[in-house]
């Protein structure tokens, strides 16, 4: 976990380090071979770059998320404000079985499409069941508060906090799934290709 932690705080200075502003010095010495006289020049430019890549599509995994399940969601570009997308997932663990789908719709108040901050209202559905007979169709709905960001033009990063709310039928005899139902908080942490 401490290694993990590391390697989120490296990724995040990385790309911080390559939104920054650009400082760059010139001097020039100017000198006229009719007079003879010397005019030298000194400037301090500093300049801003903005990704403006269009981007229509982007896959995204949840590596965190593969604690408990493997995933892949897709997202397509709306508007300049708006993405929407939807996932499936299944559990990592071999006592569970089952499958999931989530739906989320990300909007960027920025206006720049799939980057910088967003708000993502979400909804899933999970059915899964272990060994001991016990199965649970859970239903959750939620938001996250995250940012996106692109360190090469196709590479995506994202980071994203937030809360589901779970609720949904159980067959539990042993209360394997006791714990599934309620406030949870959400950690995000994705990984994509975009175009």
């Amino acid at each position: 976990m401490k290694n993990l932690f590391y390697l989120l705080f490296a990724l995040f200075i990385l790309s911080s380090v390559s939104l920054a502003q650009v400082k760059t010095d010139e001097k020039t010495i100017t000198i006229n071979k009719a007079t003879g006289d010397t005019t030298y020049t000194e400037s301090i430019i500093i300049s801003e770059s903005e990704d403006i890549t269009p981007r229509n599509h982007m896959f995204v995994v949840n590596p965190l998320k593969f604690f408990l399940f493997y995933n892949i969601s897709y997202f397509h570009k709306v508007s300049e404000s708006v993405i929407v997308g939807g996932g499936v997932q299944t559990p990592t663990m071999e006592d569970l079985s089952g499958f999931g789908i989530n739906a989320e719709v990300r909007f960027y108040p920025t206006g720049k499409n799939m980057r910088g901050f967003y708000i993502a209202p979400n909804i899933s559905f999970n059915s899964i069941s272990n060994k001991s007979g016990s199965d649970t169709n859970l239903f959750s709905f939620g938001g996250l508060a995250g940012w996106q960001w692109f360190p090469t033009d196709e590479f995506a990063l994202g980071l994203g906090i937030g809360l589901d709310y779970y609720t949904g039928s159980k067959k539990d005899e042993y209360n394997d799934f006791s714990n599934y139902d309620g406030f949870v908080p959400a950690v995000r942490f994705d990984v994509g290709y975009a175009w």
